[in-house]
């Protein structure tokens, strides 16, 4: 039985890997928001409180991992723990206290790694600031989609744009080589490796969107040469053409992802920020008809709909917003393109963001809150097409939705 295959953005959800944020939120002030990619500083109790609702109902209907428990059974080999320490250490300044994390509990290390590790009493850091760290927490972390794609039975790890996230792919990485639940076919790129001024990848541009077609967002985050990177290696992976679908999308922070203005929602539906997607002043698509042998072809496409119509995707839109312009602006900035399928026809979202909600239920989803499944008053199998709309205002501060917080691992084959 596969234990990692990912083919489609709607196949049924079977297994995937969740971090419920942490003490990491806390240690961020609002000076350091913007460094650390904040919108906002969130309170980490409501944040939690939102949270829970997705994260309890993701294990009602697939078998969903903690990122701290799986990398802390990582690190219970000494030789793993090692070897993670050695790679973590590359980025920050860990000597002095190598020995006392070598020794701890791997669970209380795992915890470490993301809410930090403070810097050693006997450096300069610690006597100017008692609250200084030696690695800083990680605050993104549960972001789970940026730091790794699983595309097929590969994955792609990935080359952050922004220094304060490399640390997220590193123990990504770590887990999907070290873990025995998550064995692989290998890496079509190792980010953390590769990584360089001019290729960086990250998870929330990079669409499954069947077994042998992917569409990436060439943003402020990836770049048109990872997209060349990653199409030339799939396709000598699958041995066979497949084609990626490269969307040029604006580089501001409302765009920092594909993921912001476009999420497939069934076979035949994708959730869509007009004015990006569908526009006068659409984001320009090229199609790339990559093969094996590592050549690849270059064609315009009018839009990104009109291009994977050809490829025998033929989705309509559902508009953010329900297209009226100051409405889809605000909920687009809220995450309301930023959508997650479970099973076809059937996602999560946030449900502050009304009148997507409303174009949903034009489009013949049903609305119903998580909080009314959670408390088993309906069931996700009673209807053919659902939004799971689960409370996150101050979760979308953060600058994500229910795609950017999900790491799917596998699914089925539609």
């Amino acid at each position: 039985m596969r234990k990692v295959h990912i083919d489609s953005e709607i196949g049924v959800l079977r297994r995937i890997i969740v971090h419920t944020p942490g003490l990491e939120i806390e240690a961020m002030t609002p000076k350091e928001a913007e460094r650390d990619l904040y919108n906002d500083i969130i309170p980490l109790e409501n944040v939690r409180q939102e949270y829970r609702q997705l994260r309890e109902f993701l294990g009602l209907v697939a078998q969903a991992y903690d990122l701290v428990d799986l990398l802390a059974e990582c690190l219970e080999d000494a030789g793993h723990r090692y070897d993670f320490l050695q790679q973590f250490g590359r980025l920050f300044p860990l000597s002095g206290v190598m020995n006392q994390l070598m020794a701890s509990p791997a669970h209380e290390l795992a915890q470490r790694v993301l809410t930090g590790i403070r810097a050693p009493y006997n450096t300069l850091l610690h006597v100017l600031d008692n609250d200084g760290f030696a690695a800083r927490p990680l605050p993104n972390a549960y972001f789970m989609r940026d730091s790794l794609a699983v595309v097929g039975t590969s994955f792609v790890s990935a080359a952050f744009a922004y220094d304060v996230r490399i640390a997220e792919a590193i123990i990504t990485r770590f887990i999907f080589t070290h873990h025995p639940d998550f064995r692989n076919d290998g890496m079509l790129f190792d980010g953390p490796a590769e990584r360089n001024r001019l290729l960086t990848a990250e998870g929330g541009d990079i669409h499954v969107l069947a077994p042998k077609v992917l569409a990436i967002g060439v943003s402020e985050r990836t770049s048109a040469f990872a997209v060349d990177t990653i199409a030339r290696r799939f396709a000598k992976k699958t041995g066979e053409p497949v084609k990626v679908f490269a969307v040029d999308l604006p580089k501001e922070r409302a765009t920092i992802h594909l993921d912001m203005v476009f999420t497939m929602i069934d076979r035949d539906a994708a959730l869509v920020y007009q004015p990006v997607i569908l526009g006068p002043q659409r984001a320009r698509v090229v199609r790339l008809d990559a093969n094996p042998d590592g050549s690849i072809n270059y064609a315009e496409e009018g839009s990104l709909l009109e291009g994977l119509r050809k490829a025998g995707l033929d989705l309509e839109p559902v508009l953010c917003g329900n297209g009226r312009s100051v409405y889809q602006e605000r909920e687009q900035w809220l995450s309301g393109s930023n959508s997650f399928a479970f099973a076809p026809g059937k996602i999560l979202m946030y449900s502050c963001n009304a009148y997507t909600l409303e174009a949903l239920s034009n489009h013949g989803f049903e609305v119903v809150s998580a909080a009314a499944i959670l408390q088993g008053s309906a069931g996700p199998e009673e209807y053919r097409r659902l939004v799971v709309a689960f409370d996150g205002i101050e979760l979308a501060r953060g600058g994500g939705g229910a795609r950017c917080m999900t790491l799917p691992v596998l699914r089925d084959s539609l």
